[in-house]
C-alpha cells in the first residue's frame, strides 16, 4: 500500500467518524486486508449508526446478531471474504453493515450489488480512479480504477419489511459501468436473514443435542458423541452418561446460564464442564448438580446406579436457567442372579475327543443366558465355566477363546460357547452345569443339562420317510438316523461322510440338497422333497460310510391323487364283483333244487 493511499484512508476515517459524531482515538491495531478481500465489521456501533473505515478497528455495524456459517468468520469482530465465500448470518431490522473491498490492482473495476437493501457512504480510497457511480435506487455501485489502485468502502442497510438482504462484491477488468457491475470475479457475498428480535443465547431444542451415551466403567472416561439416545440397559456397576450441547436458534453455542441435573430413585449426578476426564464420575455424590458458564456450550452428565448390584431406573431432569430442557430415563441391570442353557438352540450330543471344535459345525454350539434378579439379560465380562459334570461328561470343559466363544451382552441377550470333550473311554449319557460368578464372587450355577457323548464314528444308520404315500405337491420328509458302535446317537455336527443319495424323479428336492458335508443334529439329518403330479411308486437309495459294513437302504414311496382310481383298484373291484355274482348264482341254484 502506498504512503499516499494510507494518508487518504486515514483522512477518510477521520471524516467518517466526525460526520457520525464519534471521532475518537483508535486503541486497536490496524487490520491489514489482503488484496482482493472483502472485510465486514462485526463491531457494534455505540452511536446507532454504521461507520465505514479502511482501518477495520474503527468500522462499526448496527443490528448484527450472529453468523450462521463459518466460511468468512476470521474473528469475533470481522468477516473476511475471498474466493467467492458465501457468508450467512442473522440481523435485526436495523441491520446496517460497513464493508471495504481491498484492491491493490491497477486498471480494474470494483462493484457492489445489493438486494433487499440500499447502499450508502460509498467512497473510493486511492488515486487516479474514475468517478464512483451509484444507480438511482442505490442498489448498485461501481468504481473503475485508473493507473493507480483504489479500494472501495460503504454501508449496506436492510430495507423496510424485507426478510433477507444479500450483498455481493465483485472485482475485474470487465467492470466498467453500472451495466457491467457483475462482469468481474465474485469476491464474496453476505446473506442475512432479518429477525424481528434477537434470539441469540436463547435455547433451541432443534439445534441442541442432549442424548444418553455409551455407559462406562467407574473411574474411566466417558466417550463418544452419539446423535441419538443409547437405550441399551447399563451394565451393573457402570455409569450412565448424558452429552449436552446447547445451541441457540442461530446454532451458536450457549456458554452462559445455569445448567442443572436432578436424578430420581437414589442415583447421583455430576455435570462435567466440557470434555469429561477419568474419575469425574466419583464427583457424583448427590442427586442434584449445577454448572454455570459451560465451555463451548458442552457438558457431560455422569449418572450413578440407583442401588448397587440391583436392577433399577432413574429419570434425570435437565434445566437451563430454571427451565426444563430435557428428561432422560436410564435403566440398569442388576448383578448376576441366574444362568441357564438354551437347550432348544444348543447341541446336546458331543463327540469323544472333540477338544476345541474339531467338528467345525460344533463351534459355539452351546447357547446360554445370564440374567439378573429382575429377569434382565446382563452383560458379562468373563466366560462361563463347566461344573458338576457326571457320566460321560466328566472331564469336559468350555473353550474360552474368541474363536470358540462369544460373551453375552445385554443387548444380544445370550452368549455362545464351545464344548470340549477329551479323548477317553467315556460315552453315553451324562450331565453338566454352567457356572458364572456375580460381583461379590459368589458362584451361580445353571440347572443340570442332559447330554450324550458319542464315540465318534457312524457305525450304523437307518432311513425313514414320514409317510408311505403322498398326494401330488405334498412335502415328504426323509430322515437319516445315525448311531455309533455303542448305540449312541451320532454327535451333533458330524458330517454324512460317504453319503450316496438318490430319489426317483417323481420327487424333487426342496431347499438345500443333502451332501457329504451335511451334518447330524440330535442324531438325525432330514431333507424335504415335493411329490410330483404323476401317480406311481418311486424308488430311493441311501448309503453312508459305516464302521460295521452296511448295505444301502433302498425302498419305494408312492404318489397317489385323491379321488383317482388306479388300474389295480379297478381289477380288484372286478374280481370282487365276479365273486359276488358267483355266490348269488349258487344261492339261486340251491333254492331252485328245493
Amino acid at each position: 500500500m502506498s504512503f499516499k493511499t494510507l494518508k487518504r484512508r486515514i483522512a477518510f476515517v477521520a471524516l467518517s467518524a466526525l460526520a457520525a459524531g464519534s471521532l475518537s482515538v483508535a486503541t486497536s491495531p490496524v487490520a491489514n486486508a489482503a488484496d482482493g478481500e472483502v472485510m465486514i465489521s462485526l463491531v457494534a456501533s455505540n452511536t446507532g449508526s454504521a461507520i465505514t473505515s479502511t482501518t477495520q478497528a474503527n468500522a462499526r455495524q448496527v443490528g448484527w446478531v450472529t453468523a450462521t456459517n463459518t466460511v468468512g468468520v476470521a474473528s469475533a469482530d470481522l468477516l473476511t471474504l475471498a474466493s467467492s465465500d458465501a457468508q450467512t448470518g442473522i440481523c435485526l431490522s436495523t441491520c446496517s453493515m460497513a464493508f471495504e473491498i481491498e484492491n491493490e490492482a491497477d486498471n480494474t473495476g470494483l462493484s457492489v450489488v445489493i438486494t433487499g437493501g440500499t447502499l450508502s457512504g460509498m467512497d473510493d480510497i486511492g488515486a487516479g480512479e474514475t468517478p464512483l457511480l451509484l444507480n438511482a435506487s442505490r442498489t448498485t455501485a461501481q468504481l473503475t480504477t485508473g493507473t493507480t489502485n483504489s479500494s472501495l468502502v460503504g454501508i449496506a442497510t436492510a430495507g423496510s419489511g424485507v426478510s433477507t438482504m444479500q450483498v455481493s462484491f465483485f472485482r475485474g477488468t470487465g467492470i466498467s459501468s453500472l451495466a457491467t457491475a457483475t462482469a468481474g470475479t465474485l469476491l464474496g457475498s453476505l446473506t442475512v436473514t432479518i429477525a424481528a428480535a434477537s434470539a441469540s443465547g436463547t435455547f433451541s431444542a432443534a439445534n441442541s443435542s442432549i442424548f444418553t451415551q455409551i455407559p462406562y466403567a467407574a473411574g474411566a472416561t466417558a466417550s463418544g458423541l452419539l446423535g441419538y439416545d443409547n437405550t441399551s440397559r447399563i451394565p451393573n456397576g457402570q455409569r450412565g452418561a448424558i452429552y449436552v450441547s446447547l445451541k441457540d436458534p442461530y446454532t451458536a453455542a450457549i456458554t452462559t446460564g445455569t445448567v442443572t441435573a436432578t436424578a430420581t430413585n437414589g442415583s447421583f449426578v455430576n455435570i462435567n464442564d466440557g470434555a469429561p476426564a477419568a474419575g469425574h464420575d466419583y464427583a457424583a455424590v448427590s442427586a442434584f448438580d449445577s454448572e454455570t458458564d459451560l465451555a463451548g456450550g458442552d457438558a457431560y452428565i455422569t449418572v450413578t446406579q440407583p442401588v448397587a448390584n440391583t436392577a433399577g431406573t432413574t429419570t434425570v431432569t435437565i434445566t437451563l436457567d430454571g427451565v426444563v430442557i430435557a428428561t432422560k430415563t436410564l435403566n440398569w441391570n442388576g448383578d448376576i442372579a441366574s444362568i441357564s442353557v438354551d437347550t432348544a438352540n444348543s447341541y446336546s450330543i458331543f463327540t469323544n475327543g472333540d477338544t476345541a471344535g474339531t467338528t467345525t459345525a460344533a463351534i459355539r454350539g452351546i447357547r446360554y443366558v445370564v440374567k439378573d434378579a429382575a429377569g434382565n439379560p446382563v452383560t458379562i465380562s468373563s466366560a462361563p465355566t463347566l461344573t458338576g459334570a457326571t457320566g460321560s461328561m466328566v472331564g469336559a470343559s468350555l473353550t474360552t477363546t474368541t474363536t470358540t466363544s462369544t460373551l453375552q451382552d445385554s443387548s444380544t441377550g445370550y452368549g455362545l460357547a464351545t464344548m470340549a470333550i477329551p479323548s477317553s473311554a467315556l460315552n453315553g449319557a451324562g450331565t453338566y452345569k454352567l457356572r458364572v460368578q456375580n460381583a461379590s464372587g459368589a458362584n451361580i450355577d445353571s440347572a443340570a443339562v442332559n447330554a450324550t457323548v458319542s464315540n465318534g464314528g457312524t457305525d450304523s444308520f437307518t432311513v425313514s420317510w414320514d409317510k408311505t404315500t403322498y398326494a401330488p405337491g405334498e412335502l415328504a420328509t426323509l430322515t437319516i438316523s445315525g448311531k455309533d458302535v455303542y448305540g449312541n446317537k451320532i454327535g451333533d455336527g458330524t458330517p454324512l461322510t460317504g453319503l450316496s443319495l438318490s430319489v426317483s424323479t417323481g420327487f424333487t428336492a426342496v431347499g438345500s440338497a443333502l451332501t457329504a458335508t451335511s451334518i447330524f443334529e440330535g442324531g438325525v439329518v432330514t431333507a424335504k422333497y415335493a411329490a410330483g403330479n404323476t401317480d406311481g411308486a418311486y424308488s430311493y437309495s441311501v448309503d453312508l460310510n459305516t464302521g460295521t459294513p452296511q448295505s444301502a437302504s433302498v425302498g419305494a414311496i408312492n404318489i397317489k391323487s385323491s379321488g383317482v382310481v388306479s388300474n389295480a383298484e379297478v381289477l380288484s373291484a372286478i374280481v370282487k364283483l365276479i365273486a359276488s355274482i358267483n355266490k348269488q348264482i349258487r344261492a339261486l341254484q340251491k333254492s331252485i333244487r328245493r
